[in-house]
């Protein structure tokens, strides 16, 4: 397998550029996307001129930067895909893009016109080259790897992938990873690391979801077999990016930190049985 391990900074957006690169190194990680939203150090209506100013500094801090987390829905893009280029322009390779959502209830609906959206998103990506991927997301259209494969079978593995993502199919997703592979395949590109843990709230035991939850926690506390997952992604020869997303803690960055450390070390050290 060949595998990048990067971070998604959603937390860490109180720091510069070169303080995000001190905590990428600390944490044995290897580089970070770059996330397009308001309020991070690229924005959408800042792209052009605010992503050559991350990317150089972060290439000047000894990272990578291929990968970028956005909102551009594909409607968005095929209607004006400039931001594709300038992607690619600043050696952004992949992004992750907004999520499908139903149309109102109608569920069969949505995934046709997800359908027909990747359709021409597809060649716009293979004009740029850049490649889309749609991370499964709960409480989003597609959910599971069954749900991506409705969506992306028979389009261009080079141009459109898929990022799974055991936190969020904690909550409504979850398929076996090993037949989740083998369903997907090529296009698995990214994996979203975090993971879930399920509780129970008693003092909401009468409630009608009797006061169970899936709160985030660290990957070597929640419910995923990761040395299945790992299996899983070998099995297909994986080669892509790691996510990670720490979504603990987030009150603390310090002791997030401490925690994340030890997740890239397990993670790794899980990878490292594969060999």
């Amino acid at each position: 397998m060949k595998i990048i391990y990067s971070i998604f900074p959603k937390f860490y957006k109180h720091l510069d550029p070169h303080g995000l690169a001190e905590v990428v190194r600390r944490v044995g990680l290897d580089t970070t996307n770059v996330i397009i939203r308001d309020g991070y150090w690229v924005t959408a209506a800042g792209l052009k001129t605010e992503l050559p100013v991350f990317v150089s500094a972060m290439r000047d801090e000894g990272l990578n930067i291929h990968f970028a987390t956005s909102g551009y829905s594909a409607e968005e893009l095929i209607a004006d895909p400039s931001p594709l280029g300038i992607l690619a322009d600043n050696g952004i390779k992949e992004f992750r893009m907004a999520y499908f959502q139903p149309l109102g209830h109608d569920v069969r609906g949505g995934f046709i016109r997800a359908r027909e959206q990747l359709e021409q998103l597809a060649p716009l990506c293979e004009r740029y080259g850049v490649r889309a991927v749609y991370q499964l997301h709960a409480g989003t259209l597609v959910t599971s790897p069954s749900a991506a494969w409705m969506i992306v079978n028979d389009l261009p593995p080079e141009w459109i992938g898929v990022e799974i993502d055991p936190g969020n199919q904690a909550y409504e997703g979850y398929e076996n990873w090993f037949r989740s592979a083998r369903l997907l395949r090529e296009y698995v590109v990214a994996a979203g690391v975090k993971d879930a843990a399920i509780k129970q709230d008693i003092a909401h035991a009468d409630d009608p979801g009797k006061g169970w939850g899936r709160p985030f926690v660290p990957l070597y506390e929640g419910i995923t077999n990761w040395h299945d997952f790992v299996k899983a992604l070998a099995e297909i020869d994986f080669s892509g990016t790691f996510v990670f997303m720490p979504f603990y803690d987030s009150e603390n960055p310090d002791v997030m930190t401490e925690k994340l450390a030890r997740e890239v070390a397990y993670l790794r050290s899980i990878v490292a049985t594969m060999d």
